[in-house]
């Protein structure tokens, strides 16, 4: 009970009084719940309700006025609150009604503005199909004619296709005439014939590529003309990998810019191709393989036949025996320098050939920026820029017109609500209108600055007329290689040396006389000697080709004829005078129109032109008759000059170039007042780091110790800054090393005979052009020296100034040569013998040097004797003298000493050996120390002579050279003068020869004349209806036999030869007609037999299986004929041999002389080995004058003496007749004896050859009686020869 009046009582009742009572308990300290729990629970309880009431009680107190105020507020609220309500009640009704008026307003205005809106919508679209009609307005007409070319096109697609596809997969590896030939006059022509539609007039590069293509490759770097961008256009169509043959390296140059920054170069001789190839294939990158040759690694035959497999997901193809990932995104291009490969099929299945050979009129426009930028800078930049502008827009217009229509082809189905559509049409038509403006403006500005600049066109044209005749002298020597890029810096260098000139015309003149001399001059002195006026001669002529030079209009036959030097079958020879090669070289001069007189008048005033033929220089005489007229034509007197005196040709077109070309006598003379010092200081100031020098080697030439020279002038030290290495094996890293040090350096470097490390010069190809690009010292050099070879790399001799530095030429220039090589000092001190005996020893030394002029006739072989065997001659002789202190003069040591060591330890021929030996039988004699004759056996000829002085002073010993040695005269060795006529003749027709060679391979006489095709096919039809049919059956022979003697096993041997040589003529005759007919593929074989028909010269196949010849094919197929019928005679008596056998018609003569041996040793019982043939001259010339066989021998006929003519009557050998080149041999009677009857007195011992090259067709010994000594027929050369050419 006491618990509930507890919860029940109210604080809020509680009195002040008992607050009062109950405060003392309250404020006293022990009145806490925790003391009172100390007690009790029950009171701490009770104390804690006391306290907690005592203090609601108080708060109470306080708190009770504001809640009687606060309740008093809420009354008022709540009436507030009612009186509001009724407030916004009556406001919520008013809005109610005004919503409702407002949405009625707002109704009303949605429905005017969508009125105005529609109304606007179609004012709008009605502007834009206005602006989208007027945009496409211009378009209408041309895209109007456009569909209709298209829907034409789409009937004509497939002609043009094929055509085009043709013409990517077939004509990139042609020319210019070769491919228009190909399309326009076959392909075009065959495809219509088919009625396959094509487009009238359809262009393969149009189909291939439009102009905005075309644009950009030319801004790529590809030159501009038709055929570079045919090439470009095959390049970018193509499916097979391109190869590129590229010898002036323009190709390569546009690809490394178009395909930039996705390219990685290699070459098949650096290390680590292989892996640079594998990552471009995985990772999709573009390659090149730069300078390939003609075989290509096999490792890259599963690139070249795309062998891709697909495995999984990804594709694969084998490389090097490794599986490696294939990117589609992967581009192989292939690049060669050479400038004619021959690949093999398999190649030009695998690749598309494309030929980046410069074309003249692309290199003519090259040359003509050059030459304009150097003339007229100003003018040059306008036109760049006019270009690149053109270029520009022509890309831009494209693109444009890409971009126009690739939007409409993707605008939606209500054009007009395409705005962005339409208002790009409008900017893009604006644009083109500006372009269109612009390029109009521009051809206007271009046409004025073209037509200043083709005031310089003729230096270009020239230029480039020069370069491609540069390109060509590779045909003659491997060597001569000349870049692009080292003509454009010598074609510089021509326009600033040239004279400054006030008129413009004058001063292209300048130029062009100043780009000839210049060009001429670079090249002329890296050729040899006897290749200067080939190519000074092609140079002239073609200058008269295009009506530069000369007062005489060009004659095409003319000028085949004088190259050529035609010959005709005529009537006999009525002139004894007169050669028979003469004398039908005229018969054939005869049919070209002007000569039509000719011959008729050479038979009715033969000694007028008797005595014109004689003359020593006819070149300079005039003809008799009316043909004296010639002079004031210079070229058709040259013709005369061919046919009749072949020998001065040389003579006679070194003057009609002098006479020709303007001054013309600086290029004969081109640095002869020069010595190879001062050459080689111009040939320095012409080179650069990246143009190295390279010294073309001779025998006798010495080239270092002239650069020694210069080396020291310019402060180098030898080993330290001036390096020189000798290559050879494991020279490589000393050269490298060297190399570096230099390139960094500013040193120079020569390297002593590379061609014996070919494939190292590839790195060091390399390595130059690594050098190039990362830039070498300003001092750097680099000298390279070797033989002429044809391992050379290309690119290593077409980037350099090449330097000849041959010995000199002539007996006097060797002998002052010889002499001066030795110290003054050293001849000064020498004693009187010592002297004598050197002087003696420098004129054999000179005479052995130039005797190599004479061909054949001067040496079997060819032999590199040097100024260092003249020194270790000296060397030994100085020790003989020294030795013999004044006594008797050891002449045979001396003698073997210097004909059998010194110089004969080069002489591997016995013919030759022998000649050696007579020479210095001839001048180691006592007499050499006193004056003696040096012209061995010229007490016959008049005023010719040459004594050796006595012992005197070095300088009185070159005074006496100058004074005394006239000009060179075959006589000063032994030889007869003929031999100066045969020696001429033979260098003019070597040089023609290979004019001919240097002729375009269509060159024809004048129009409507035969192609190389035609001719060869000629002359293959009228060699097979002559040969056809001709075969021996040697089985059928030998069992017919009687008996098998050695006469009978030769002529079964002849025909055994005959009847290979006829199988081959027949095998590659009929497959050259089938490569005609075009069902083979035409090899490199076949193109080479096809060249040697056209070129009247004996196939190489047919060559190596028959006889030693020199003939041309005509005669070569004449003289077959004759063997054959031989043949055919002996078949028909084979017991017994001809009454006369024809020698030189047998393939091995040798064998029939053996035969003689052979039968005399068993008609007699003689032993085989001791019996040697000789032979005894008849006074019979012909074989109707012989009555029967020999009884001791055989007769034999057909051989003619060189170098001496032989005395039917007095039955001896003898002096020839002046120009008696050949003198015919009566019937000779050859027998065996034994070798002690061969060796008589009064007998000279004839060498006999096959042909007139001598050395390796020698078969033996003639005896021919002479009352001089046999040493004499042996200086001059003296010899049988069995085949005339």
């Amino acid at each position: 009970a006491f618990k509930v009046k507890l919860s029940e009582f109210r604080g809020e009742d509680i009195t002040e009084h008992e607050i009062v009572l109950l405060k003392q308990y309250i404020e006293d300290d022990s009145f806490t719940p925790e003391k009172m729990a100390s007690k009790s629970a029950a009171a701490a309880n009770l104390c804690t309700w006391v306290v907690n009431i005592v203090n609601f009680n108080r708060i109470y107190v306080k708190v009770k006025p504001l809640m009687d105020s606060l309740q008093a507020a809420r009354e008022s609220k709540a009436a507030a609150i009612a009186s509001l309500e009724e407030a916004q009640r009556q406001v919520a009704e008013v809005q109610n009604t005004l919503a409702m008026l407002n949405e009625k307003y707002e109704e009303a205005v949605r429905e005017k503005k969508e009125v105005e809106d529609q109304a606007e919508a179609l004012t709008a679209r009605a502007d834009l199909a206005q602006r989208l009609v007027g945009g496409l307005a211009s378009e209408n007409v041309r895209w109007g004619e456009e569909i209709e070319r298209l829907k034409s096109n789409a009937l004509t697609l497939v002609g043009d296709c094929m055509l085009a596809a043709g013409f990517v997969s077939y004509v990139g590896a042609f020319d210019k005439d070769l491919r228009e030939e190909l399309w326009m006059n076959q392909w075009s022509a065959d495809i219509k014939s088919r009625n396959i539609p094509m487009t009238e007039g359809s262009d393969p590069l149009q189909v291939l590529s439009d102009d905005g293509r075309n644009s950009k490759m030319v801004s790529e770097g590809l030159p501009s003309d038709r055929v570079s961008l045919e090439n470009g256009a095959v390049l970018t169509n193509c499916k097979r990998w391109p190869l590129l043959i590229d010898p002036q390296a323009q190709a390569i140059k546009w690809l490394k810019k178009k395909e930039e920054g996705n390219l990685d170069i290699i070459q098949l001789t650096q290390k680590n191709w292989l892996k640079v190839l594998e990552n471009a294939i995985t990772n999709g990158r573009c390659v090149i393989i730069e300078n390939i040759g003609t075989d290509i690694d096999a490792t890259l035959d599963p690139v070249l036949s795309r062998s891709i497999y697909k495995k999984g997901r990804s594709l694969y193809l084998k490389l090097g025996g490794e599986e490696v990932e294939y990117d589609p995104a992967f581009q192989l291009y292939l690049q060669t320098k050479l400038s004619n490969p021959h690949y093999k099929p398999e190649i030009a299945a695998q690749c598309t050939l494309i030929n980046f050979i410069a074309t003249e009129r692309g290199l003519e426009d090259q040359l003509l920026a050059k030459v304009v930028e150097l003339e007229r800078p100003d003018l040059e930049e306008k036109a760049r820029a006019l270009t690149a502008a053109a270029i520009n827009y022509q890309i831009q217009l494209v693109e444009l017109e890409d971009e126009l229509l690739e939007r409409l082809a993707n605008a939606p189905d209500d054009i007009l609500s395409d705005v962005p559509l339409i208002e790009g049409l409008e900017a893009t038509k604006k644009t083109a209108q500006e372009i269109n403006e612009a390029v109009e403006s521009g051809k206007i500005t271009k046409k004025e600055v073209d037509e200043a600049r083709e005031a310089y066109r003729p230096q270009a044209s020239e230029g480039a007329m020069l370069y491609f005749l540069l390109t060509k002298l590779c045909v003659i020597d491997h060597m001569y290689q000349y870049s692009l890029d080292s003509f454009m810096t010598f074609f510089e260098k021509s326009v600033r040396k040239a004279p400054a000139k006030d008129g413009l015309q004058e001063r292209v003149i300048s130029l062009r006389d100043s780009l000839r001399i210049s060009i001429f001059t670079w090249v002329s002195r890296g050729l040899f000697e006897r290749h200067k006026l080939i190519f000074l001669a092609q140079l002239t002529f073609n200058l008269m080709k295009r009506g530069i030079i000369g007062t005489e209009d060009w004659n095409e036959a003319q000028f085949q004829f004088l190259v050529r030097a035609p010959t005709k079958a005529t009537d006999p020879n009525p002139l004894t005078w007169l050669p028979d090669t003469a004398w039908t070289a005229t018969a054939a001069l005869a049919d070209i129109e002007e000569f039509g007189k000719f011959t008729s008048d050479l038979v009715e005033a033969a000694p007028r032109f008797r005595e014109w033929f004689n003359a020593i220089a006819p070149e300079d005489e005039k003809l008799p008759l009316d043909w004296a007229g010639l002079d004031r034509q210079p070229f058709q007197k040259m013709l005369v000059v061919r046919c009749l005196r072949p020998d001065r040709m040389n003579s006679a077109l070194t003057s009609f170039i002098r006479n020709t070309l303007p001054d013309g006598g600086a290029y004969i003379e081109c640095d002869s007042t020069l010595n190879s010092i001062e050459i080689l200081d111009s040939c320095l100031a012409d080179s650069t780091p990246k143009t190295p020098i390279y010294f073309i080697l001779s025998p006798g030439a010495n080239v270092v110790a002239d650069l020694d020279k210069k080396a020291a002038e310019n402060g180098l030290q030898k080993g330290v800054s001036y390096h020189n290495v000798s290559m050879g094996q494991g020279q490589d890293i000393v050269a490298m090393s060297c190399l570096e040090t230099a390139h960094r350096n500013g040193h120079w470097v020569i390297l002593n005979n590379v061609h014996l490390m070919p494939k190292w010069l590839i790195e060091l190809e390399k390595k130059l052009d690594e050098y190039g690009a990362e830039g070498s010292h300003e001092k750097f050099r680099v000298f390279l020296t070797s033989d002429p070879s044809n391992a050379i790399p290309i690119g290593i001799l077409n980037r350099c100034i090449k330097l000849t530095n041959e010995p000199p030429a002539g007996l006097k220039a060797n002998l002052k040569r010889a002499w001066c090589f030795f110290p003054k000092d050293y001849i000064e001190e020498a004693d009187s013998k010592t002297k004598s005996i050197l002087f003696g020893l420098c004129h054999f030394h000179s005479i052995i040097m130039e005797r190599k002029q004479f061909g054949p006739m001067g040496y079997n072989m060819k032999y590199p004797f040097s100024i260092g065997d003249l020194r270790d001659s000296a060397t030994c002789l100085q020790n003989y003298m020294d030795n013999i202190g004044g006594g008797k003069i050891p002449w045979q040591d001396l003698k073997y000493i210097f004909g059998e060591i010194m110089y004969g330890g080069h002489i591997v021929n016995d013919f030759d050996r022998l000649l050696a030996t007579e020479y210095l039988n001839f001048y180691m004699k006592d007499e050499l120390l006193d004056e003696t004759e040096m012209y061995p056996f010229a007490e016959d000829e008049k005023g010719v002579s040459f004594m050796s002085p006595a012992p005197t002073s070095f300088e009185k010993y070159i005074e006496h050279i100058d004074k005394n040695m006239a000009g060179d005269t075959p006589i000063a060795f032994g030889l007869h003068p003929n031999a100066e006529i045969d020696f001429r003749t033979q260098q003019s027709n070597t040089m023609f020869n290979t004019l001919i060679e240097l002729q375009p391979k269509g060159a024809s006489s004048g129009e409507g004349a035969a192609s190389p095709q035609q001719v060869a096919e000629s002359t293959a039809n009228e060699i097979l209806d002559k040969f056809g049919e001709k075969n021996f059956d040697v089985e059928d022979l030998v069992r017919n036999l009687d008996e098998m003697g050695p006469y009978q096993n030769v002529f079964i041997q002849e025909m055994d030869v005959m009847n290979v040589l006829l199988d081959e003529i027949r095998r590659s005759i009929k497959e050259l007609q089938l490569g005609f007919a075009g069902e083979l593929t035409m090899s490199e074989a076949m193109e080479d037999l096809m060249m040697s028909l056209y070129m009247d010269r004996v196939p190489v196949s047919w060559a190596k299986r028959a006889w030693p010849s020199m003939k041309s094919l005509g005669s070569w197929v004449k003289n077959f004929s004759d063997r054959i019928f031989q043949l055919e005679e002996w078949m028909n008596n084979p017991s017994e041999i001809p009454k006369v056998t024809w020698l030189s018609g047998l393939v091995n003569p040798t064998s029939f002389l053996t035969a003689i041996c052979q039968v005399t040793a068993q008609k007699n019982q003689w032993e085989l080995d001791k019996l040697v043939t000789f032979t005894r001259i008849t006074k019979m010339m012909t074989v109707d004058e012989v009555d029967g066989n020999s009884r001791d021998g055989a007769y034999i006929i057909g051989l003619s003496l060189q170098g001496a003519s032989w005395d039917i009557n007095g039955t001896q050998i003898e002096k020839s007749k002046p120009k008696e080149m050949f003198c015919p041999m009566p019937v000779i009677n050859v027998k065996a004896v034994t070798k002690e009857k061969a060796n008589i007195g009064g007998i000279y011992h004839c060498p006999t050859y096959m042909t007139e090259q001598r050395g390796p067709t020698w078969y033996f010994n003639a005896q021919l009686k002479t009352t001089s000594p046999p040493a004499r027929w042996t200086l001059a050369g003296v010899a049988l020869i069995g085949e005339i050419a």
